[in-house]
């Protein structure tokens, strides 16, 4: 049974890079906006968060931490996508479990979210 993403990415070029890459081995849910995904990701049953970080309605680092702070997500893996060179002061920004600069390698990406999964 395939595993579920909830992709967070405003860029719809990106978001069907991603889920053209991994509908072989992941069922992916992709969302433009924070008000679509805050609707929209539970009821997907996610098992992975990957989220960009400059959204038109919001950020990633704000939607990794009321992940989480939720009961409900709290143990779901968050991947950051982030286009800014800053991951180090990111990380002490957000609790999530890895973080990709932009671009992304694609095999880097796949291999982030496998390790994830696993855990």
């Amino acid at each position: 049974m395939n595993k579920n993403i909830c992709v967070l990415e405003d860029s719809e070029d990106i978001l069907e890079l991603i889920h053209m890459v991994l509908e072989q081995d992941y069922q992916v849910y992709g969302f433009p906006t924070v008000s679509e995904f805050m609707a929209g990701h539970s009821e997907a049953n996610p098992d992975l968060f990957l989220l960009d970080v400059m959204l038109p309605d919001g950020n990633g680092i704000e939607v990794c931490n009321i992940l989480k702070k939720n009961d409900a997500s709290k143990h779901i893996p968050v991947i950051i996508m982030t286009a800014n060179a800053g991951i180090e002061s990111m990380k002490q920004l957000c609790s999530a479990d890895d973080f990709v600069s932009k671009p992304f390698d694609i095999d880097d990406l796949i291999n982030r979210i496998a390790v994830q999964i696993q855990n």
